[in-house]
């Protein structure tokens, strides 16, 4: 027993001193242990920057939002707010809260719209807002500001990017227009409910409802003016000029049909800037060439229906940069498009607007660059004049001084003898087709 005895006072006094020792030797070097670790708060923000982010929203070309949402989604008009609701699910899988501040209009530069926040709240939240209005189908929610009162942006900015947009949902989607206005949705009513059976909603106007949706976008998809990527939204711009033929029911699809000798030229006639000074002169020179001249003013464009029948009828289309030459979507196909560019080195303005997709459209584009001579500005500086000598240092300046100057404040007196070669160039084209 004895032995026994002090064989056990032996190892506990062994294993004693050992968790002695073990103890001094883990105070001595904590010091030194301790800058080895991330402080506590590094901890906390790690173990934050793990949850999940999910990205809502993007930009697109031309700086403009765009966001798809699918889920629990409320929508309250007074607070100009789109709500996503996360579920049991998305708060096991720690989604991190957050929000993005958009505007929903294809160009982030624009003026007269206004913005809207996508928010994810947890279905916990005691601020939770409750549906007023159920819907079963999905819904795009997008600005009709911005450029809405500029006859060409009004298809490049809004009509165009609504057609990407919403074709996929084959008319069973609500439009919900922000910055809504009247004259603009009737004017192209005719094209929106090509696109919607349902009545477009003034959403800013929606009043102490809330609307609660499953799907959802918010911006329109745009890539660039009046081009529309075919490989992202699977649809084209042919389809998108028959839908407009279908919206008026415009029936000539191609150009000199039915053995017509007299090809039909419009001349889209501007009053008030970059105006066509010896239009009378353009008018005989295009008579003598063979074509019969529609000039058509602005006035007449009022009424859709009947202006877009017009275009239709013809074959070839000319004017000066400007807004009216959107008109050209109306055209049949295989039919000319005449560019006239004002003096000042605005090609690559003019070409980004219709060159670029005129050639993606079964039309035929021809440009005529305005000389010096045949500019009004001309009559109005110096001959030595940067505006006149150096417009690109006017460029330099911005678009305000460009606008200003070669736009606004410029009108065209055409050489006819020298505009009459692509008068003829468009005769042949269409002869020739």
């Amino acid at each position: 027993m004895a032995k026994l005895v002090s064989h056990f006072e032996r190892t506990t006094g062994f294993r004693f001193y050992a968790l002695l020792f073990c103890l001094v030797l883990s105070f001595s070097i904590w010091p030194s242990l301790k800058t080895l670790l991330p402080p506590t708060s590094s901890v906390k923000s790690q173990a934050f920057d793990t949850k999940r982010e999910v990205l809502l929203c993007q930009k697109l070309s031309g700086e403009g939002d765009y966001c798809e949402i699918e889920g629990d989604i409320r929508i309250q008009p007074n607070t100009s707010t789109v709500f996503v609701v996360l579920t049991h699910k998305d708060d096991d899988d720690e989604i991190m809260l957050n929000s993005w501040t958009v505007k929903p209009y294809v160009r982030g530069i624009a003026t007269n719209v206004k913005n809207w926040t996508i928010k994810t709240v947890s279905h916990t939240d005691n601020m939770l807002i409750n549906c007023t209005v159920n819907h079963n189908n999905p819904a795009v929610l997008f600005s009709a500001g911005g450029n809405y009162g500029n006859y060409y942006h009004s298809f490049s900015d809004l009509l165009s990017p609504l057609y990407m947009t919403s074709y996929s949902f084959q008319q069973d989607v609500d439009f919900l227009a922000s910055d809504y206005h009247d004259w603009w949705i009737n004017k192209f009513r005719s094209v929106l409910s090509k696109l919607s059976r349902h009545p477009v909603v003034d959403i800013d106007n929606e009043s102490g409802q809330v609307h609660c949706y499953r799907k959802m976008v918010v911006g329109l998809k745009f890539y660039s003016d009046l081009i529309v990527d075919e490989d992202a939204t699977r649809v084209s711009i042919h389809g998108f000029r028959q839908l407009l033929r279908d919206s008026y029911s415009l029936k000539r699809k191609r150009s000199m049909e039915s053995g017509r000798t007299s090809p039909r030229l419009m001349i889209v006639s501007r009053k008030r800037t970059r105006v066509l000074l010896n239009e009378d002169e353009i008018v005989r020179v295009a008579k003598g060439i063979g074509f019969k001249v529609i000039l058509a003013k602005e006035e007449e464009a009022a009424n859709m229906s009947r202006f877009t029948h017009i275009v239709n009828s013809c074959d070839v289309i000319m004017g000066i940069h400007g807004a009216g030459l959107a008109n050209l979507l109306f055209l049949p196909d295989k039919a000319v498009v005449i560019q006239l560019v004002p003096f000042g080195q605005l090609s690559y303005i003019a070409r980004n607007y219709f060159s670029a997709p005129v050639s993606k459209m079964k039309l035929r584009y021809l440009e005529y660059e305005v000389s010096t001579e045949e500019s009004s500005l001309s009559k109005t500086y110096p001959a030595d004049d940067p505006v006149l000598k150096d417009p690109p240092s006017i460029h330099m300046k911005g678009w305000e001084m460009i606008d200003s100057v070669y736009l606004q404040n410029q009108n065209i007196t055409v050489d006819v003898g020298r505009f009459k070669d692509t008068l003829v160039k468009a005769m042949n084209l269409l002869v020739h087709h």
